[in-house]
């Protein structure tokens, strides 16, 4: 057995371990691969990423096939299958039965699941990533069903899967013969194509955990998360048991309380790293294997994650104190998100004191920038700074992180609810209680809006360029109003001072600013409101971050100063 590789990587803790024998190479048809996939014989296993690929991903993979070109090799992992009623293959499940000589797929998921999903007659439910067919006459392959004119001279390609089917829809088509001739030859190309394979015959852990990070760290790479899931999945299918691994699609349903949403399966996967102790910046295949030892427990990460939730949802004037943020996507920089799973799974139940100021430490590291996604080396330097048994010091330490700026000013930018600056924009708005003359806007009825939770008065490409339509695309032109609400303007319009004076007030409009409007004085609407609303955010912030005020800490704290050697 070969026991050194020339680069060195199969070290203590190295995940580049050799294979016991290398893969058997072979071969086999389009065909013969149809017929596993329907057996249940070739599987998806849950360590596997997502489907990527969409329509047009799968007609390429056909058109190749009809040109002659190659598409690459597979290559598998044979194991011992139970029976299974819900085998995915695209959208559709089938209902497989014990299988002796399974095959998981390890490289070549999109390419299988392509063929499989669009040749064989399955349910997909709708999907129309694997609706295809053929055009004779132009020779190739299109997306989508056909339309009533093209139903008999167009075949799905789930008809081209089978020689039987195939066989029933010739004889009602509308080809001629040569056209008939040519879907035939179509079919033989496609069923009969070969496809290179590997499959390889080990229980080793280590090597296959080997082989899916070389796979990975090199051409088109597979995201962070989807190389954690692919590591972690191998480790609890090798040894063919089904006790608990830590899932990151489970632990963002975890997240999802009182509608905080879920947050992307790559910012839980940092925060597992975080709560682990390792660097949240980087890759578990770069961490090495011996990172896997150091993973939180699932039952721990889902607590940890759920306290976090309930810390950012609480206001921050409440007994407990928190962050007044009630949902994930209105987290102005995420990293807070991951820096704070560490800390509730290091101390999973803090004083309100400290509470607090964590609330302060959130909003100081927006007012400072020091929270800003780029900056990489701050999230590292701040999940070092949070250490176990030392809850005093490491608060000290992560105010001290990001700082706490003498004055602070807000600005506006053009808005866009993914940008840090205009979720904090909806916040401040949102700090308002926004209302409708018939009661308060739902922040979870603007969520459900998607991009649109801060909805234009003004339609911003009405403005000519200049001063004006500058404004126009920041928080200036925004209001929290719902779905409900077609045409902001008129709706808004339609109030009067005298009788919803309230509801105009809870979206930063006076009295002067509803006449600005009857009188179509569009600018001055603008300017007055752009005024307010950077005077709202600067006490917004400054007032979250207790810029200004004497910052209370818990008592051990003021003992602790001189240890942690950073000054709050």
């Amino acid at each position: 057995m070969i026991s050194a590789h020339p680069s060195g990587e199969n070290g203590p803790g190295s995940l580049y371990v050799p294979l016991p024998k290398p893969p058997t190479a072979f071969s086999l048809t389009v065909r013969k691969l149809l017929g596993r996939v329907r057996e249940g014989a070739i599987r998806v296993p849950n360590f596997q990423r997502p489907l990527r690929w969409t329509a047009d991903d799968v007609v390429k993979l056909f058109d190749s096939l009809l040109k002659g070109y190659p598409v690459g090799s597979l290559l598998f992992w044979k194991r011992k299958f139970g029976r299974d009623a819900r085998v995915p293959v695209g959208s559709a499940f089938l209902d497989a039965p014990a299988v002796e000589d399974g095959w998981f797929i390890v490289d070549g998921q999109q390419r299988i699941t392509a063929l499989a999903a669009s040749l064989l007659d399955l349910d997909q439910k709708g999907d129309a990533t694997w609706e295809l067919r053929f055009d004779p006459s132009r020779n190739i392959v299109l997306r989508g069903p056909s339309t009533p004119e093209e139903v008999r001279r167009h075949v799905p390609l789930r008809t081209l899967g089978d020689l039987r089917r195939l066989g029933i829809w010739l004889r009602d088509c509308d080809l001629d013969a040569d056209q008939i001739r040519r879907v035939e030859d179509v079919q033989e190309r496609l069923l009969d194509y070969e496809l290179p394979g590997y499959l390889m015959e080990t229980n080793d852990v280590d090597a296959l955990r080997g082989v899916f990070a070389r796979l990975n760290s090199t051409g088109v790479r597979m995201r962070a998360d989807e190389v954690f899931q692919a590591l972690l999945g191998t480790n609890a299918d090798a040894q063919g048991t089904a006790r608990r691994t830590l899932e990151l699609g489970e632990l963002q349903k975890a997240v999802d309380v009182d509608g905080f949403g879920e947050p992307p399966r790559n910012e839980i996967l940092k925060a597992v790293l975080a709560m682990s102790g390792l660097d949240p910046s980087r890759r578990l295949d770069d961490l090495g294997a011996d990172a896997l030892a150091h993973l939180v427990a699932p039952d721990e990460a889902a607590e940890a994650l759920r306290r976090t939730v309930a810390f950012l949802q609480a206001p921050l004037e409440a007994a407990d104190g928190g962050a007044a943020i009630p949902a994930y996507a209105f987290i102005p920089y995420p990293v807070a998100f991951v820096l704070l799973a560490r800390w509730f799974h290091l101390f999973p139940s803090p004083d309100q004191a400290t509470r607090r100021a964590l609330g302060n430490w959130l909003w100081r590291g927006v007012a400072t920038g020091v929270h800003q996604r780029a900056a990489v080396s701050a999230m590292r330097f701040q999940v070092r700074e949070i250490k176990k048994d030392e809850m005093s010091e490491s608060l000290a330490r992560l105010l001290g992180a990001v700082g706490a700026p003498t004055t602070f000013e807000w600005s506006l930018d053009p808005f866009h609810a993914n940008h840090a600056a205009s979720r904090v924009e909806i916040l401040t708005l949102l700090s308002l209680e926004p209302r409708d003359p018939r009661g308060p806007v739902s922040w979870r009825a603007l969520l459900s809006s998607g991009e649109r939770v801060a909805r234009e008065i003004f339609r911003v490409d009405q403005f000519a360029a200049g001063e004006g339509r500058t404004i126009a695309r920041t928080a200036a032109n925004r209001v929290l109003l719902d779905s409900r609400h077609s045409n902001l303007r008129a709706e808004i319009q339609r109030w009067t001072w005298e009788r919803d004076h309230e509801a105009l007030a809870s979206h930063l409009i006076d009295e002067a600013g509803l006449r600005d409007l009857e009188r179509n004085d569009i600018d001055g609407f603008l300017d007055r409101r752009s005024a307010r609303i950077r005077m709202l955010v600067s006490s917004f912030v400054r007032r979250r971050a207790g810029l200004g005020e004497p910052l209370v800490l818990p008592v051990a704290t003021y003992f602790d100063r001189d240890r942690a050697g950073t000054e709050p």
